[in-house]
């Protein structure tokens, strides 16, 4: 066996790239969501690394300036990944009872949107894979109900159901 070496951010690139080739290709979401969330640890921790904000910091923010309760960011990362169904499609408990409800579309969707966010810090929007995947989404996603253009001030159509 010939051993190479790679980085981690080669790994989570890797990851999510190929989470983001199923989703795009109509593939297997449950594998989505597992290599955009495992991508997602790694970009997380390589984001801090740097002295930079993640998303789930980011996003604690937001919350708490919206009135929700103080918590740590790790809590609020477990709860995003608890939303997004990320380590429920990896683990089981022993009082499990063998079932997931979830829609894979949005959780791969979510997963996938949640990991970008911290390769976009690391590497920037101009990155291939960033541009090529919000020209999907621009072309495959209801602009009623996702925010398409990435407009600070967007709102979903009245109406429109959103679950991320």
């Amino acid at each position: 066996m010939t051993l190479k070496s790679y980085s981690r951010f080669e790994l989570a690139e890797h990851q999510l790239t190929a989470a983001i080739g199923l989703f795009v290709s109509g593939g297997d979401r449950f594998s989505a969501i597992s290599l955009a969330g495992a991508a997602d640890v790694i970009l997380c921790r390589l984001v801090l690394n740097r002295g930079q904000e993640n998303f789930t910091v980011i996003a604690l923010q937001n919350a708490l300036e919206r009135g929700a309760p103080a918590r740590t960011k790790e809590v609020h990362g477990q709860e995003m990944n608890e939303v997004l169904f990320i380590n429920q499609i990896k683990h089981m408990d022993d009082d499990d009872d063998g079932f997931v409800d979830i829609d894979p579309d949005e959780c791969a969707l979510g997963a996938i949107l949640k990991a970008l966010v911290n390769y976009v810090v690391i590497v920037g929007h101009r990155a291939d894979v960033v541009q090529a995947f919000l020209a999907w989404i621009r072309l495959n996603l209801d602009p009623n109900k996702y925010n398409i253009y990435l407009a600070p001030d967007w709102q979903p159509a009245e109406g429109a159901e959103t679950k991320l």
